[in-house]
């Protein structure tokens, strides 16, 4: 191997693929990068098993190469590089760096060791617009369980339903959906874990569009720079189509920071979790209550257009705020069943997200 490239091209594209590491494991291969040579592009792969990233950028390549080196000295040293132009060898069992007056040389590790990468499945796939997969992803991520039996819901569902892809997430006791358009014949149906969410979310650049395919065991992500293969969640994921009412009996239109502020001032006093907030609906008016035993008790009004009924319902707080936290819109809309029921929150201007949030028993 032998090659010239930018160092910050270097720097960018480590760090692109440095995450999908395994840091500490039992497979010592699995801290390292495995590094290719190839035409006019160094390629970089890493993997802990589960998600497994490739990303290539553009570099003068005077003879091919492939070799697995330690990910993190690599990563490391790519920052710290004096020079702009790094010159990139093999010889001696060790990789070579030299930038300016700065040089330096790390252990290579046999190639056959390191994890394959799948070939991506083009005649199942499909694409997506860059932009509308990091909303969905940011939109719903928040709603995934926290709890380990739950195994399933610890990640977010991909769906087709049409030509638009359903990306959903729950833990019991509220859901976010946000949908995306597709373009292709493709078919998802696939849980995907946190972890390539988030690796997702660092390669996806909004101005791209991505190639996706899934099979029984693997999910793929694609563009012309980089491509991530991870595992699927097994499990079960429930029919999120069942928890989202059709019917409302009260709908109302709310500032979406005014709404944000009132419910952070008076959730101010409530320590821990959950912070029970109630809600009030009467003529002209929404009311927002917390009490705490220790602290005492807060207060706030928005003035709303409601000519209806005196309607009360109570909520997790910290629910409300992260669902309505990720609307980019002004205004939103809050509708509502009953006291007992599910309540959906969705932009007044976008019918691509809905969140609903299940109510909590209020003693105030």
């Amino acid at each position: 191997m032998k090659l010239t490239i930018d160092r910050k091209d270097l720097e960018n594209l480590l760090k692109k693929v440095i995450s999908a590491t395994e840091k500490k494991s039992a497979l010592p291969i699995l801290s390292n990068f495995l590094v290719e040579a190839t035409e006019n592009k160094l390629t970089v792969q890493g993997t802990d098993l589960e998600v497994h990233v490739s990303a290539s950028t553009i570099a003068d390549v005077e003879e091919e190469g492939k070799v697995c080196v330690n990910a993190k000295k690599l990563t490391d040293i790519s920052k710290l590089l004096p020079s702009t132009e790094v010159n990139i060898t093999t010889e001696d069992n060790k990789l070579k760096i030299k930038s300016g007056k700065t040089k330096y040389s790390l252990p290579i590790f046999p190639i056959d060791e390191f994890p394959p990468l799948y070939p991506f499945p083009e005649n199942i796939s499909f694409s997506v617009d860059g932009d509308n997969l990091l909303k969905a992803i940011n939109k719903t991520i928040y709603a995934t369980s926290k709890e380990e039996s739950r195994f399933a819901l610890q990640g977010v569902l991909f769906k087709s339903n049409g030509n638009q892809i359903d990306v959903v997430a729950t833990d019991g006791h509220r859901l976010a959906l946000y949908k995306i358009e597709k373009t292709g014949e493709g078919d998802i149906d696939i849980i995907l874990p946190q972890k390539a969410l988030n690796e997702l979310k660092k390669l996806t650049a909004d101005f791209e569009d991505i190639e996706v395919a899934s099979t029984d065991q693997y999910a793929f992500f694609r563009t012309k720079e980089w491509m991530l293969m991870t595992r699927v969640l097994e499990g079960a994921f429930p029919d999120y189509t069942q928890v989202i009412p059709s019917e409302f009996s009260i709908e109302i239109k709310v500032d979406k920071k005014e709404f944000m502020e009132a419910v952070k001032r008076v959730s101010a006093i409530i320590e821990g979790e959950p912070k029970p907030l109630k809600l009030s609906l009467r003529k002209g008016v929404l009311e927002l209550k917390t009490f705490s035993q220790e602290f005492g008790e807060a207060v706030d009004v928005l003035e709303i257009d409601y000519e209806g009924d005196d309607f009360t319902i109570g909520f997790n707080a910290k629910y409300i705020l992260d669902a309505v936290n990720v609307i980019d819109e002004e205004e939103i809309y809050i509708k509502f069943t009953n006291p007992e029921a599910q309540t959906l929150f969705t932009p007044a201007e976008n019918e691509n997200y809905i969140a609903i949030v299940m109510p909590m028993e209020i003693n105030f």
